[in-house]
């Protein structure tokens, strides 16, 4: 696919308006379920979003954005942020180191640094707060209402480092109806999981809800050659408490608290090691590898939240959001994949962050305003060590086992904004919004340390560097209301992600300089359109100019070979178009489809290991996703359903630093089906079956001193599901 075709493709997108933006599912449970009760089977309901700090109706938010219910996190058997990008065009998210650290790109921005003290290009944030580190994103999703994937630079409304986008997962409110829900299941290596919620009224004025889901496995899809055992085992468990406190129609509080650990297996890395060959008897088998011990890692996350929301008038509302999360990070690996002791890793972080949020809201005839301030510090602690005792006598540096490193990371960001719209016209409405944010960073304790039989020293002196920096991003755009179900808008958005510390090994002190903001301004123009009252089609075309480019790759040489690191490599251009429809031609079928062209181009390079032209990481030029999932009627109280789905990707790039051809993995499909059975509107029952073609494809490449490693998919796995709801 050639730049000229994404032109000639974007111009027919445009004159027919008919190619992609917005959303694969709609809105929220509540309000889809109370939709589907006053419209005929066959249409498509109402479409309720909070993308903008206000509930909107989804055709009239001028904003590419995805919205997947709870009910399609199910139906697609959603259980991680990971599972995403299965059912959103033009979305990546993958894990970068083995399963503990996650990378989310959208339209090919995105991070792919895997240390904790560097910030995600897509903003993360769950029930409105904000997490500072990919290293907190391997967590489950549990009793979620929505997930909105909003697409490009959002240097408004939200927080930080938003060029690539931001995803705003947000779980199930309490409310004064007693609702419980509970669901169990079991599937391919002796894997179960139990979700439940209980909810309801405590008092006139106060309700409650509360949450918890585990999930276990007794083994996995990979065997370690060295110890003989399955390696996959899962051991994940977390709760939600929510109290809402209302009393009166003017003032509700609502607290949120959370907890949650993983003590999973840590994936198997597929080595090609040079400098052994005790893994080529097993080349052929892509999921049998070695380690020295089966990895293992050590999760736990906590938070809590307070949300009040005052009706000061009819039209005024002020918005407090007070948050505090703490993490803690054990990941034990054996980086090498043989027995040989040459890179086994142990990462270990502490992370704690504080974030205050204050929003005030106006509502008037043609005139929506919100302004506010943020506030955020968060604080990651890191000690790396890499026990290398066969590996580090090959350098010169005989009797010594360990080499690692270790620092602090604290962050002050102060923030500052508005956001308008204006209905200045009949049909036609002006969009204004602006950010002005400064951070803050320093960087110290930062050292490299060398270890022989338990004793430690630094190779240098530690580091203290500081870094600060100020932006001001936002937003301009126009809303054409063409009918009462069609949006045409346009808009030209700017964000910034900031600069900051590489978190790596080094030897050269001098690298732990800062690297620069990354900024990236995009050009949108899209249509969402209800063509009938059973099908909706949302398109958009963009181009964005991606400057100072934060890249991830094997940029630094060392004494032991090539060293991992982050720096701002140069100048990006990306173009593309998608299309998201939805489709119920009959009554009980639904069906869904999406598809994303992009293409990325390097068009100025200031390092040597990046050339001029190449694409960037994670950016496939073709996504595609579909879902059709047909409903009948077994008798008066029985009703059987069956969902097919898939997901397509062409040639990615994990790497573009040298252009390693280790790199590039192939297009590729996955299929998904499921058939279920529900009784009485209570019950449910079902048996599902993922990647059903066994399909092998690789997730990750990495390079080492020692080599390229791959993370490969998930194989095929079945199970079945049971649950009732009250």
């Amino acid at each position: 696919m050639t730049r000229n075709y994404i032109r000639t493709t974007s111009g027919l997108a445009i004159a027919v308006c008919s190619l992609a933006c917005a959303s694969p599912a709609f809105a929220q449970d509540t309000a889809a379920s109370q939709a589907e009760a006053v419209v005929p089977d066959d249409s498509l309901g109402e479409i309720v979003v909070t993308a903008q700090r206000r509930e909107q109706r989804a055709d009239d938010v001028g904003v590419t954005i995805n919205v997947l219910t709870g009910s399609d996190l199910k139906a697609a058997g959603t259980q991680s942020i990971v599972d995403l990008a299965a059912i959103t065009p033009n979305v990546q998210i993958k894990n970068v180191l083995a399963n503990s650290v996650v990378n989310v790109s959208i339209r090919g921005i995105g991070l792919n640094d895997y240390a904790a003290n560097n910030n995600p290009a897509a903003g993360m944030y769950v029930d409105n707060v904000y997490l500072v580190s990919p290293a907190m994103l391997s967590f489950g999703l549990f009793d979620i209402d929505r997930v909105e994937i909003l697409k490009g630079p959002q240097g408004d409304l939200y927080g930080r480092n938003t060029t690539a986008g931001a995803v705003n997962i947000i779980s199930r409110k309490p409310s004064d109806i007693t609702d419980v829900q509970i669901e169990a299941g079991y599937g391919t290596y002796d894997s179960w999981h139990i979700d439940g919620a209980v909810g309801g009224a405590l008092t006139s004025t106060l309700t409650a809800r509360f949450a918890l889901q585990t999930v276990q496995q007794g083994s996995g899809p990979q065997t370690n050659y060295v110890t003989g055992n399955r390696i996959g085992k899962v051991d994940r468990t977390n709760g939600r408490l929510q109290l809402q406190w209302e009393p009166s129609d003017s003032f509700n509080l609502l607290l949120n608290a959370h907890k949650g650990y993983d003590r999973s297996d840590v994936t198997l890395y597929k080595a090609d090691n040079i400098l052994t060959t005790e893994e080529d008897a097993f080349a052929s088998q892509p999921r049998v590898s070695g380690a020295g011990i089966d990895p293992y890692m050590r999760l736990e996350s906590s938070g809590i939240s307070l949300t009040g929301n005052w009706s000061i008038s009819p039209q005024v509302t002020l918005t407090s959001i007070s948050a505090y999360e703490h993490f803690t990070r054990l990941h034990v690996e054996d980086t090498d994949g043989t027995s040989v002791r040459y890179l086994d890793a142990t990462y270990d972080n502490s992370i704690d962050q504080y974030s205050q949020e204050l929003r005030l809201a106006y509502h008037g005839d043609g005139l929506e305003l919100i302004g506010g301030a943020f506030y955020s510090h968060d604080k990651v602690n890191t000690r790396d060590a890499f026990y290398s005792p066969d590996l580090l006598p090959l350098f010169g540096l005989a009797g010594l086992d360990t080499i690692g490193n270790t620092y602090r990371q604290r962050t002050d960001a102060y923030a500052a904004f508005m956001h308008a719209e204006w209905t200045f016209a009949p049909n036609l409405t002006l969009v204004g919004g602006l950010r002005y944010t400064e951070e803050e960073k320093t960087f110290d304790q930062a050292t490299t340390f060398l270890c022989a039989a338990g004793t430690c020293s630094n190779l240098f002196a530690p580091v203290t560097n500081n870094y600060s920096t100020s932006n001001v991003s936002g937003k301009i755009g126009v809303n054409y209301q063409a009918g009462d179900r069609t949006l045409v808008y346009a808009s030209i958005s700017r964000g910034f992600k900031s600069g900051g510390f590489q978190g790596q090994l080094t030897f050269d002190p001098t690298v732990l300089q800062p690297f620069g903001d990354e900024k990236l301004t995009a050009y949108e123009l899209g249509i969402k359109t209800r063509l009938f009252s059973n099908f909706q089609l949302n398109a958009a075309v963009f181009d964005y100019e991606y400057s100072d480019a934060q890249i991830y790759g094997p940029l630094f040489d060392s004494p032991v070979g090539v060293l991992f690191g982050i720096a701002n490599v140069g100048d990006a251009r990306v173009k593309g178009i998608e299309a998201d429809a939805r489709w119920r031609p009959a009554e009980g079928l639904d069906v869904r489809f999406g598809v994303g062209m992009i293409d990325t181009e390097v068009t100025k390079s200031v390092v040597a290991g990046v050339t001029q032209g190449s694409v960037l990481p994670n950016s496939p030029r073709l996504t595609l996703n579909g879902r059709m999932k047909y409903e009948w009627s077994l008798s008066d109280r029985a009703i059987a359903d069956i969902t097919l789905s898939g997901n397509y990707q062409s040639r990615v790039r994990f790497d573009i630093v040298r252009s390693p051809a280790e790199a590039v993995e192939g297009g590729y499909f996955l299929g998904n089906a499921e058939i279920g059975v529900s009784l009485a509107d209570h019950w449910r029952a079902s048996v599902w079956v993922k990647n059903v073609f066994d399909h092998l494809y690789r997730t990750q490449a990495l390079n080492t001193s020692v080599g390229w490693t791959s993370q490969y998919g998930a194989p095929r796995t079945a199970g079945a599901n049971i649950s009732y709801k009250f």
